[in-house]
């Protein structure tokens, strides 16, 4: 590798390092980090050129980059992953795919992290099949949604304690000076700061040996697999980012929500006077947010699609296919109870709710008695997350509330 390439990595690496370190990070960053990640991977690898570089990258986008050309061809991690998966012996995937650089060590020699194979570990999966698992994961449950949640995600299978910053948006306001008045001392608004840890959870999935050659008969086998390792994974841990109890699992949305104090009016009917009620519960400064919006369950949702005002006109609005009330966005969540006296409808600034995720481990299992005779493989999918709501304001103005459904 020469001096250049490595000149760049360090630079790249240094630039990822900001991006994922920040607490909130918008759609474009997202992507500029993705970009970033699949650069470094494809200057890791020594003799791959700069062509061949770029044909690494289209793989990941598909388009050009700069002036190249890009194809298709598949990445040197996809390649091994693709043979880990159809279940290459592990002496054929002892060649590390580098992604990551991390700091010198104590001799001053700069590490990086390695994809690793059968007994040393599992496969830090490629992103473009950590892509088709997410897909999965925010079509069941849109609290894995980074566009509706705040959603940390981590490159590799770790889950570093993340401490999360928050100021009290109902109460800070800047102070009018004179010209020559001398500062005086101003009250500080309240900041919370909880922290994140991590919780581990795993889906396993059989396979035939032969998963690949018959992707015929549906499409992209490895997009298949990522998709169903995302739609389970999402009823796993979406069930604990709803109720989780924040000690043995995720602080679920319901726990660290606070209660609006509203009870709807009637069983089995929402009016406006009940979304009222909720959403001016809510301080204006967190309810204009982009990201206000209302969680309910699929049952719940049926009762708000035939909520109607005073004249009988229908409450909820469509823009673009999403359902909206009082302008805005109502998401089905679920996990979220539905029943008569249960907590079944939250509004607020989804934004303080914080999903903290590590990218996918998958490990090969080809020994298993019960499948090895009948010609089938067994995958594990690992992943670690935590959540928390991030409340500054300790309950007295919450950015998050729930109602509770009349009885």
């Amino acid at each position: 590798m020469t001096n250049a390439a490595l000149r760049e990595i360090f630079s790249l690496q240094t630039e990822l390092d900001g991006l994922t370190s920040r607490p909130h990070i918008t759609k474009e960053q997202r992507k500029r980090a993705d970009i970033i990640m699949a650069r470094i991977a494809a200057l890791r690898d020594m003799g791959m050129s700069t062509d061949e570089a770029h044909r690494a990258l289209a793989n990941e986008y598909g388009r050009e980059i700069g002036a190249k050309a890009l194809t298709t061809e598949p990445t040197r991690e996809e390649r091994l992953f693709r043979d880990f998966l159809r279940g290459a012996p592990d002496a054929e995937l002892q060649q590390r795919a580098t992604t990551f650089i991390t700091g010198p060590d104590a001799t001053g020699k700069y590490q990086s992290i390695s994809y690793t194979a059968g007994p040393a570990g599992g496969f830090l999966v490629p992103m473009s099949f950590y892509q088709s698992a997410a897909e999965g994961m925010a079509a069941i449950d849109p609290l894995l949604d980074p566009e509706i949640v705040t959603v940390v995600q981590e490159p590799d299978y770790s889950l570093r304690p993340l401490q999360l910053p928050g100021w009290d948006l109902s109460a800070v306001a800047a102070v009018k000076v004179g010209e020559i008045a001398q500062e005086s001392a101003a009250a500080i608004p309240s900041m919370d700061q909880p922290l994140l840890n991590k919780y581990a959870y795993r889906i396993a999935l059989d396979a035939s040996l032969e998963w690949d050659t018959d992707a015929t008969a549906y499409g992209d086998a490895m997009t298949a697999l990522g998709r169903a390792i995302g739609v389970a994974m999402a009823r796993g841990i979406g069930a604990d980012l709803v109720t989780g109890n924040g000690s043995s699992a995720p602080q679920g949305i319901l726990t660290g929500a606070a209660n609006s104090g509203v009870t709807t009016a009637a069983a089995g009917v929402l009016g406006l006077a009940d979304f009222n009620s909720i959403f001016f519960s809510v301080n204006k400064a967190y309810r204009e947010s982009p990201k206000a919006a209302w969680l309910v369950n699929d049952a719940t949702m049926k009762i708000v699609r035939n909520a109607v005002d005073g004249n009988g006109r229908p409450l909820i609005n469509l823009e673009v296919g999403t359902p909206m009330i009082l302008g805005k966005p109502v998401y089905v969540c679920p996990s979220l109870p539905s029943g008569v006296g249960s907590k079944g409808i939250v509004f607020g600034d989804l934004s303080y709710f914080y999903v903290h995720a590590s990218n996918m481990l998958l490990r090969r299992l080809l020994q298993v008695p019960g499948l090895i005779e009948n010609g089938k493989v067994r995958y594990h999918a690992l992943q670690m997350v935590d959540a928390v709501v991030n409340d500054p304001t300790s309950g007295s103005l919450p950015p998050i509330v729930y109602a509770t459904l009349h009885a």
